[in-house]
């Protein structure tokens, strides 16, 4: 089913199958010049899961459509919005609820993932393994919104993407990647889910109000309130939990946003550093550095792309 829904997706994106394919194993589609431009590529390994990268630019409006009941756990390295190393982010569908959004010209789609089908994590994680873990699905329900993915993860994803290998050896490749981010995944997912659910719980509740007031001045013993912990155990458990400390984990939720109005929006820097609830402009710039490694002003410039007037009139690009 993951592969019938990436195929009609393709087609509605004006995509076509190419006869030859640098890949040399798996679908290769070029979108049509018109609604699409660039690529999109799959690997399907039995009914396990796909391998996708793709690398593409809307032309015009197009609604992307997921289809009805189809689940699946999905981890994606995305180059289209964030500069490298990349962001990894998890999707999961585990209710197969049809959903669809638009997308307008000038939005740039390019990243690396690995869709699990239900299959691989019922089979493998149920009979084929002597340790008993949890599901890759429980892991990501337990993990919060927002965590410090793994490295291994990171690389794993980076690793598909930048591959030059053909044919089998691709193939066998990719399979092995898929396999290893997956380890990646549980081994994380051991070492961050908290034993005790009620502490689980209360750090979700912690994590949660952050997310709905980061651009506020979030005082410690409101967190302590909420948690009705000591400020010592909140710290550890949310540190074991997200894999930041609460301070870290509100200056990433600042960058995030900021990555957004930055690409999506035409407001000044000084008015995103006040909306998001910086002092001075100068502190903005040293946390969004420190967070994705150039200042915002030049992420800015770097994601134009996705604001052409006339997209056919441009020459698209990848990140290396």
């Amino acid at each position: 089913m993951l592969e019938k829904m990436l195929y009609n997706m393709c087609l509605s994106m004006g995509m076509a199958i190419q006869e030859e394919n640098p890949f040399g194993c798996g679908v290769y589609l070029c979108g049509d010049g018109t609604r699409t431009r660039g690529y999109f590529w799959y690997l399907v390994h039995e009914k396990y899961f796909v391998i996708t990268k793709c690398d593409f630019i809307f032309l015009e409006d197009i609604v992307l459509k997921m289809q009805d009941k189809l689940c699946y756990i999905a981890l994606r390295l995305d180059y289209g919005r964030h500069l490298p190393p990349g962001k990894v982010i998890a999707f999961f569908e585990e209710q197969g609820n049809p959903t669809s959004t638009v997308m307008h010209p000038g939005n740039k789609i390019a990243y690396t993932e690995v869709m699990y089908a239900p299959i691989f994590y019922k089979k493998h994680f149920g009979t084929a393994f002597t340790s008993a873990v949890p599901e890759p699905l429980t892991i990501l329900k337990n993990m919060g919104a927002d965590h410090n993915w793994s490295l291994e993860m990171m690389n794993a994803l980076a690793e598909i993407q930048k591959s030059n290998l053909l044919g089998m050896a691709a193939e066998l490749y990719y399979v092995a990647k898929a396999y290893e981010l997956m380890s990646a995944l549980i081994d994380m997912g051991s070492d961050r889910i908290l034993e005790n659910s009620a502490d689980a719980a209360d750090i979700l509740r912690v994590i949660e109000y952050i997310n709905s007031h980061y651009t506020d001045k979030i005082k410690q013993s409101s967190l302590v309130h909420i948690a009705n912990m000591s400020p010592t155990k909140l710290k550890k458990l949310f540190k074991q939990f997200t894999g930041h400390t609460i301070t870290e984990y509100i200056l990433l939720k600042k960058a995030d946003q900021a990555v957004h109005l930055l690409s999506d929006s035409a407001l000044s820097i000084e008015e995103i550093s006040k909306r998001l609830g910086f002092e001075t402009v100068a502190g903005f710039s040293t946390s969004f550095k420190k967070q994705l490694g150039i200042p915002p002003s030049k992420y800015r410039k770097q994601i134009q792309i996705k604001c052409f007037e006339n997209p056919s009139s441009t020459q698209l690009f990848r990140f290396s």
